[in-house]
């Protein structure tokens, strides 16, 4: 059976946003961190992001970047309970409130953090295309994504390239459209600020 990665992406309403951490405070189980997650970390943010990945199979570089950002970071049943909720709220997003990503096999959100690089990945908000943001925070996080994600030139051609390496070599979709990773969330998040709401960034497989 065939596995296709989705990221989704949407502008929902500001008090649905607030009030989604609440609803999971009281929940039982303690935060668990994925096995090698510091090493994994400092290893991507002091360079790995600029080992070789591709040559052209698959390096022992990518692999491990692409389980590291699919590790989910801190889990507990609070986080996968807030993710499935998540998903059901952008089900109300449509039109340039909502952008979503599929490919089959592969995984749009690391592919985007791949092509950016981990300085500039860093700056988008929460954890490798999951994030929950109130009203006040788009606005807060928007100019930090402008900056990554707005640009032009010689850097977006590069960011580009480097999205359609991984695609080809770590998915189904060689063919996948990477302007859209740029071009989707940003839009997303001009909306949100624009309209006063939230935003919900949610991955997973289907």
């Amino acid at each position: 059976m065939s596995i296709t990665g989705v990221w989704a992406t949407g502008a929902v309403p500001d008090a649905q946003v607030a009030a989604l951490p609440g609803r999971f405070a009281d929940m039982e189980g303690a935060w668990v961190m994925p096995p090698g997650y510091a090493e994994d970390l400092a290893w991507w943010l002091g360079g790995g992001d600029r080992e070789p990945y591709f040559t052209p199979a698959p390096t022992r570089a990518a692999l491990r970047f692409a389980a590291f950002a699919r590790s989910g970071g801190p889990s507990a049943p609070a986080v996968a309970a807030m993710k499935a909720a998540g998903m059901d709220l952008l089900r109300g997003a449509e039109g340039a409130a909502s952008f979503v990503a599929a490919a089959r096999k592969g995984d749009p959100a690391t592919a985007l953090c791949y092509g950016l690089g981990a300085q500039d990945a860093a700056r988008l908000p929460g954890w490798f295309g999951d994030f929950l943001l109130t009203a006040a925070e788009v606005r807060a996080v928007l100019p930090h994504v402008e900056s990554v994600l707005a640009v032009t030139g010689p850097r977006r051609t590069e960011i580009l390239a480097r999205v359609d390496a991984w695609m080809s070599a770590m998915s189904d979709e060689p063919e996948f459209a990477a302007y859209t990773l740029l071009e989707g969330p940003l839009r997303v998040l001009w909306y949100a600020a624009a309209h006063g709401t939230g935003a919900v960034g949610v991955t997973g497989n289907y």
